[in-house]
């Protein structure tokens, strides 16, 4: 293929970085997070919406967009310009993807746009341990103490809705970031989210990445390899979560249904246990996954790939919950404007439903 021979060298490195990310369940549970990579100086392949990290090759998995375009975009505009900015900035990315020849046509995720204001090589997770800080009241006093004396300069994000504004306000604070240190910032927390990493070497990417994570887990006690063991097995078409810390937490009566389902940390977890999470003795219908606090057991009625999403997102729910906690700090939650939004947003119910049919 004429494009994948064109853009090789770039394309696999891309796929390592992302099978590298994604091949961690404390960095990325299930399809989070996305990748992506600058293939010269107009077109940008990322992470197609409902795929998972793992599965980006050098010729799938990802869709291909005019970054330049995007940039354009948000660098010419301003939300107040548009009298609904989400529907703007979605209709620009779907302008800028590419139709390349020999490839699937894919969707691409729905962080393009600040993607395509970042450097060659951009790794988003959602990772438990940067979300230690990013979950957590007074986030941004905790990531400045936890990150002083590293050789890259960071910023934080207040809690925006993922889409356009949430593009625009991270134009603002890497131009921000620029100004105050002279440096843009390789780093970037977003408040009850995850965390952006990027520049124009895929290995120091990675390395930042994980020096960001060990640093933050430290700050909370915690080590960057300290997530527990999640698994699941089927018993027909039941598939029971085999994950013992997550068992010992839920018989500790500590973690309530009104948590999991109305008081979510971030996106995902509303996207992934929105409609089909129940705590009880019942047995799950179809699509649902119950959690039993007496014994600890949870089952759900899905595949093994749906399940184990479901599987990872509980497990990194009560860890982040926990670690925080037990740290002396407050667990912030999202609004219900935020709720609202994410329920209802069209983009997340076309990834949802391509993670139900893994």
């Amino acid at each position: 293929m004429e494009f994948v021979k064109k853009h090789q060298e770039r394309l696999e490195q891309f796929s390592r970085m992302s099978k590298t990310s994604g091949g961690r369940a404390d960095y990325v549970q299930g399809g989070g997070g996305n990748t992506s990579v600058k293939l010269d100086d107009t077109l940008m392949a990322i992470k197609a919406s409902g795929f998972c990290l793992k599965d980006i090759e050098i010729d799938k998995a990802y869709a291909v967009l005019d970054y330049a375009a995007l940039r354009r975009f948000y660098y010419g505009s301003e939300p107040s310009d548009f009298e609904d900015v989400e529907k703007a900035g979605s209709a620009e990315a779907k302008a800028a993807t590419q139709r390349i020849e020999g490839m699937e046509s894919l969707r691409p995720s729905v962080e393009a746009g600040f993607h395509s204001l970042l450097d060659t090589y951009v790794s988003h997770t959602h990772s438990v341990y940067a979300n230690f800080a990013a979950c957590a009241e007074n986030g941004r006093e905790i990531v400045a103490k936890a990150l002083a004396g590293a050789d890259y300069t960071w910023g934080f994000v207040g809690y925006v809705n993922p889409g356009s504004r949430l593009t625009f306000s991270i134009r603002d604070e890497l131009k921000r970031v620029e100004q105050e240190t002279g440096k843009r910032p390789a780093v970037i927390f977003m408040e009850s989210h995850g965390l952006i990493v990027h520049g124009d070497d895929p290995d120091t990417v990675l390395a930042v990445q994980d020096d960001v994570n060990a640093r933050i887990a430290a700050a909370f006690g915690v080590t960057a390899a300290s997530f527990p063991k999640v698994a699941v097995r089927e018993e027909g078409d039941i598939c029971v979560v085999d994950a013992p810390y997550l068992a010992e937490q839920l018989k500790t009566g500590d973690f309530t249904e009104q948590q999991f389902i109305y008081e979510p940390l971030y996106p995902d977890q509303l996207v992934f246990l929105g409609d089909g999470f129940a705590m009880g003795e019942a047995e799950p219908e179809a699509g649902e996954c119950v959690a039993n606090p007496r014994t600890g057991e949870v089952r759900i009625r899905a595949g093994a790939g749906k399940a184990l999403v479901i599987a990872e997102t509980l497990t990194a729910i009560v860890f982040i919950r926990r670690t925080i906690e037990s740290a002396g700090f407050k667990v912030i939650s999202l609004g219900e404007a935020a709720k609202d939004f994410i329920a209802n947003w069209e983009s997340e119910k076309y990834r949802k439903s391509l993670a139900g049919k893994k």
